[in-house]
């Protein structure tokens, strides 16, 4: 029945992706041909599992999806739309399984109905009238920028896409599960291209053990993008300390940045993330520096954040120097050191070739050397995470 549906969905990219881990989570939850009380168990698990997601703040509506969804929200539940797109969702989700529980929602209708006319397009059944219009943050991404031909409009047939409560519901659950932030006006989705290929057996794999914990470290670092390095490498920071371990096999997963750009949602980033080889190293940078704390030596560097005293690894701290000579820009010979380095690093890691981790952190030692000891101009804090960086112990940890 999910196959099926899912085959019949006339669109590639982000709006299917999230469709199709909507989908993935129901198949989790049962098999491939789910029953009514199947799907409502699994949506109701959705709310419980990603409570924390949920309750994370999200954009408000816009005038016009706001208008449209108040309509339908009053049709359909007898509520009124909230304010945001998150609330919106987890409404939506609510609802949808009270209703197929109580038998007024018929799933295998619903998934079994996708058409497709000059007026655009219909998934599931008109439910009390009304159909929702997919959402803006949803539709808005690929159909401005084309991102993968996504209802590139042809004459006489309007690019829309309506939804029942059932298509809506399975979208919004794809939604949390890959969402892993709004973080200075940005939407951040963790998506896994052709995830029904795990279908039935490795699903969870994917999404309990792959793209929740990801997404959950996106969003509890507040981690943003600055540089897809500088990304990577505080995303893989946050499960290192947090002993947090993402099966190798999950990647590569793709993340979507989107970002409201005058009137409309748009998709300005996409990449592919793989984080096995970065994630192995700073495991291993984490374990052997505790067990140097658990002998008496402690090796952290003091910093203040919010006028509060904090210590952090090394590595760690030369990360934040790094994207704040990012948001700065180049002024100066030395005001890209760190970040040079972290790139540096972030490439010999990846390459999974010892040798050149070893060439990238004694190259750091020699300029951080000339740094210290010479004339050259540096910021007091870059020197001091460098006094501490620079120490023998430290350079056994890092190679």
């Amino acid at each position: 029945m999910l196959l099926e549906a899912l085959s019949k969905y006339p669109y590639e990219g982000l709006s299917k992706e999230l469709l199709s881990l909507g989908m993935s989570w129901v198949v989790m939850y049962s098999d491939l041909t789910p029953d009514a009380e199947d799907i409502a168990n699994a949506l109701e698990g959705a709310l419980n599992s990603l409570e924390d997601k949920i309750k994370v703040n999200t954009s408000k509506m816009g005038r016009n999806d706001r208008q449209s969804f108040d309509k339908v929200i009053k049709a359909w539940f007898n509520q009124s739309a909230p304010e945001t797109y998150g609330e919106l969702f987890e409404l939506v989700i609510r609802e949808t399984a009270e209703l197929i529980r109580r038998g007024v929602i018929d799933p295998q209708r619903s998934l079994s109905r996708v058409k497709i006319d000059k007026n655009g397009t219909y998934l599931g059944v008109e439910f009390k009238g009304e159909m929702a219009i997919l959402p803006a943050i949803l539709k808005q991404p690929e159909y401005y920028e084309r991102q993968s031909g996504f209802l590139i409009p042809t004459t006489g047939q309007k690019a829309q896409i309506r939804l029942d409560p059932l298509w809506f519901s399975l979208m919004a659950v794809g939604f949390f599960i890959s969402f892993a932030g709004f973080i200075g006006g940005k939407y951040y989705l963790m998506t896994k291209p052709g995830v029904k290929a795990f279908w039935p057996y490795e699903v969870e794999d994917v999404i309990e053990h792959g793209l929740i914990p990801l997404t959950e470290a996106g969003i509890s670092a507040r981690i943003f993008l600055s540089t897809e390095e500088l990304y990577e490498m505080k995303l893989a920071m946050r499960l290192a300390e947090t002993n947090t371990l993402v099966p190798p096999e999950i990647y590569p997963v793709v993340l979507h940045l989107i970002s409201l750009e005058g009137q409309v949602y748009t998709e300005i980033k996409t990449l592919q993330l793989d984080l096995s080889e970065l994630s192995g190293y700073l495991q291993r940078y984490v374990e052997n520096i505790e067990k140097l704390k658990i002998s008496g030596l402690q090796i952290l560097v003091e910093t203040k954040e919010e006028g509060a005293t904090v210590y952090k690894y090394p590595l760690w701290a030369l990360v934040d120097i790094a994207e704040k000579e990012i948001s700065r820009g180049i002024s100066g010979d030395n005001e890209m050191l760190a970040y040079i380095f972290v790139k540096d690093l972030y490439r010999a890691v990846n390459s999974g070739n010892k040798r050149l981790i070893e060439d990238a952190v004694f190259r750091l030692f020699r300029q951080g050397r000339a740094l210290l000891e010479g004339s050259a101009r540096a910021s007091g804090e870059l020197k001091r995470v460098l006094r501490v960086f620079m120490w023998k112990e430290h350079m056994g940890v890092l190679v």
